[in-house]
This record gives C-alpha cells, structure tokens and sequence, in this order.
C-alpha cells in the first residue's frame, strides 16, 4: 500500500495538492459495476492531509475556467451543509 502525505496551508490548498497528486502519482482503475461500467477512474491507495489552517476562507477552491476540472462544490452547498452539521434545521 502506496500512502501518500500532503500538507497544505488550506482547504483549497489542499484540493489542488490532491489534484495534483493523484494525477501524478494515482492509481487507475476500470469500473467494472454500476452506472459507469467502462470508465477509468483514479485513486489513492491511501492519503492524509494535513491542513495547517482549516478555517481560512475562502472554503472552497477557486478553479481557473481553461482547467477544464469542475469544482468540487459550491460555497451555497457549504452554508447550507453548515446550517444542517450545527442546527437543527433539516
């Protein structure tokens, strides 16, 4: 088993490290079951990030447009996963 160890200053930090490292150094694998029988995708064997800064904002990373990768997810999706983690509203 491959671990892989990244620090990051971040949570944006610490996407694109991943990113980057798992283009880099993932595993490939072909999906063999499911709705995407066909298609390769990439893993870990195993990873731990350590995040040096975890409430720095922004949350989420900023993704230049000629990327081409579409963001992990939106800051309304944050909030609203926040409102749901620390509240009572469902």
């Amino acid at each position: 088993m491959k671990i892989e160890f990244i620090e990051a200053r971040d949570l944006p930090d610490a996407w694109f490290q991943c990113v980057y490292r798992i283009l880099d150094s993932g595993h490939e694998y072909r999906i063999d079951h499911g709705s995407f029988v066909g298609q390769k995708r990439r893993e870990f064997d195993f990873v731990v990030v350590h995040i040096k800064f975890p409430g720095v904002r922004p949350l989420i990373p900023d993704i230049p447009p000629g990327l081409g990768i579409p963001p992990p997810t939106t800051m309304e999706y944050v909030d609203q996963y926040m409102r749901y983690w620390i509240t009572d509203e469902r």
